[in-house]
């Protein structure tokens, strides 16, 4: 094969620049722990007490049947540590026993209890009206100063939200976004997914130094109140209507940051059926959210984030596009790699992957699961289911964009994430 066949400078173009995103992580993310430092000044000389007092926090679970999981939910969030705390969750018009499940628990486990300082409201909505709508109800029913999101498939740790809070203490930061780890261990897509998030989660570091976080996932997404009076609510029509805010906010030069200690567990895909349809919403929704705010990208405005307008846009952009490219690419790639038998860039990349995916399970948070570290050296080639789901996703979001059609709320079959 020539040295100048197109296909081929295409494809280490598009590695070259993989490269680099990896590099370019592996540099800013430890510098995070000197942005830890700073914030924790605004907190050190506050009691927990005086934190709670000073703060109230609201967490709004929207759910739709989530008969399975949404017990284990309200439950990690009445155990949890942090006193001043309104639980507010939203049933959106579900068909299966969300209601009945909920009202049993509640008649049960909190009408007349004590719930150390806790409040409790649930809120039933008949008629379904997408999961943006079912938070906003949350939010307009809310009492408290910080508004957190969570899953309906997800437990908080019992200190998640008091690390929220003292970060909040710092009157710079308008948004947050927690750590969220996959539960899921028992089987290969749920390891899979595992490491997944463990990395991706990980580089959410450089995001944060660099105030370029633009994706404030719905499963432990945290606001100042105020800013959806000032800038409004969640786009209702928006199927990622968490990316489309998060988006809006960075549109608005406003301050987000990622709380590593602040940690969550939800409960990924168990099936590849399941898998696909989450990342079909993950694609078209972002698609939409890229659309409206396409005016960020390369944006020479001296108010919005270059790091964001300039390399992490552009990147999110390209790396989609080489996955579109990556049935040509990768048989090209590894055909060129064996016709000159030269294998030190094939292994290099394989290590780049690897040693990036150590730092994070080792450097990262002290709560990811040691276990599926083992697993890493094989993680290049079982990784390929994911480039499968997310090649679907990719094909199929645009056209569905090209359609104007809309993706209703992802549902597959759950086992609970204490199941998992």
């Amino acid at each position: 094969m020539e040295s100048n066949n197109p296909i081929l400078i295409i494809s280490f173009i598009l590695s070259g620049i993989a490269i680099l995103r990896y590099l370019t992580y592996l540099t800013l993310s430890p510098i995070y722990e000197f942005q830890k430092i700073r914030i924790a000044k605004s907190y050190k000389n506050l009691t927990k007490r005086q934190i709670e007092n000073r703060t109230r926090v609201s967490v709004i679970v929207p759910a739709w049947n989530e008969e399975v999981g949404i017990i284990t939910s309200i439950k990690s969030l009445l155990k949890n540590s942090y006193r001043n705390l309104e639980i507010i969750v939203v049933n959106d018009g579900s068909t299966d026993l969300t209601n009945k499940v909920i009202r049993e628990f509640v008649k049960k486990n909190i009408e007349g209890k004590n719930l150390n300082g806790k409040t409790f409201k649930y809120i039933n909505k008949r008629k379904n009206a997408g999961k943006g709508a079912a938070i906003n109800t949350g939010i307009k029913n809310s009492t408290g100063d910080l508004i957190v999101t969570m899953d309906a498939d997800t437990k908080f740790d019992k200190d998640a939200i008091l690390n929220v809070a003292k970060y909040f203490q710092d009157k710079t930061i308008d948004a947050g976004v927690g750590n969220v780890k996959v539960a899921n261990s028992r089987t290969l897509i749920g390891i899979i997914q595992q490491i997944e998030y463990t990395l991706s989660f990980y580089f959410k570091r450089a995001h944060s130094i660099c105030n370029s976080e633009y994706i404030i996932g719905g499963a432990f997404g945290i606001f100042r109140k105020e800013i959806f009076y000032k800038y409004g609510f969640f786009d209702e029509k928006n199927k990622t209507e968490d990316i489309e805010l998060s988006t809006r906010l960075k549109s608005l030069v406003l301050k987000t940051i990622f709380i590593e200690d602040a940690i969550a567990f939800t409960e990924g895909a168990s099936s590849f059926q399941g898998l696909m349809k989450q990342r079909l919403r993950w694609k078209k929704g972002k698609i939409d959210t890229f659309t409206k705010y396409k005016d960020l990208f390369f944006s020479n405005e001296k108010k919005h984030n270059k790091f964001l307008c300039w390399f992490l846009l552009p990147i999110s952009v390209l790396g989609d596009f080489e996955l579109i490219l990556f049935p040509i690419i990768t048989p090209v790639i590894f055909y060129y790699t064996f016709l000159i038998k030269n294998y030190e860039y094939l292994m290099g990349w394989i290590l780049l992957v690897s040693f990036s995916i150590f730092l994070s399970y080792f450097f990262g948070s002290q709560q990811n699961n040691k276990k599926s570290a083992f697993v890493i050296p094989l993680f290049y080639l079982a990784s390929y289911l994911l480039v499968i789901t997310e090649i679907y996703a990719i094909v199929n979001s645009i056209k569905l964009y090209i359609q104007k059609s809309e993706i209703t709320w992802q549902k597959w079959e759950r086992k609970g994430v204490e199941n998992v």
